[in-house]
């Protein structure tokens, strides 16, 4: 990924896009449910590309303490109007967290903005992250390669790979993960594909 266009862009989009996008759809609802019926404990959860914090909310209202992490400053100041917990600008390839900080993982639409090169070794920060045994939710949409496209939010373009489940499995499976849950869910225009992983504790791993 190159970071200053996908920074630039969602700060050029951020007050549209939380517009957009201010009603959690009914599969995250029920995704998230699932999530925190697996984390079942207080453990604190990180939301991974939180955007404007619709989901990062949502959460707080389910009595879960939660951290959110984005790239864009402007999203950033979107999420401060809904959320209560911590807001930390970074990118996901090299998250300001010591290893083990967090019990869940919520990556929802926000991996798909990596290259596919990038991403084993985003995976392999998302564990390091993770406490043992740690929960990973990881939403992402169904579809082969990769490229940059026109936003429907205004006129600047995003970075969009996506993926067949297979593949998914195979780079959480090298990465260190656990399916427990996976799930396709078609949408308007795109058919978004749902996974609860867990970290395994077994270290014979690979990234590459």
């Amino acid at each position: 990924m190159s970071e200053q266009p996908m920074r630039t862009a969602y700060n050029q989009v951020a007050a549209a896009y939380a517009v957009k996008n201010a009603a959690l759809p009914a599969e995250l609802i029920d995704y998230g449910q699932r999530f925190l019926a697996r984390l079942g404990g207080p453990g604190r959860v990180l939301d991974v590309g939180c955007g404007a914090g619709r989901d990062m909310a949502w959460m707080e209202a389910q009595g879960v303490a939660v951290t959110g992490v984005d790239l864009s400053e402007g999203m950033l100041a979107q999420a401060r109007r809904l959320v209560r917990g911590p807001l930390v600008q970074s990118d996901m390839r090299r998250l300001p967290f010591a290893a083990g900080r967090f019990a869940g993982l919520w990556v929802a639409a926000s991996l798909l903005h990596l290259a596919k090169a990038e991403v084993p070794g985003a995976l392999g920060e998302l564990r390091r992250i993770l406490g043992p045994a740690g929960l990973l939710m990881l939403d992402l949409q169904e579809g082969v390669g990769e490229g940059w496209e026109r936003s429907p939010y205004g006129p600047v373009d995003r970075l969009f790979a996506r993926y067949s489940a297979a593949e998914v499995t195979q780079l959480l499976a090298q990465a260190g993960f656990r399916v427990l849950e996976q799930s396709r869910t078609p949408g308007e225009t795109r058919t978004w594909l749902q996974f609860l992983a867990q970290k395994n504790r077994d270290t014979s791993f690979t990234t590459e």
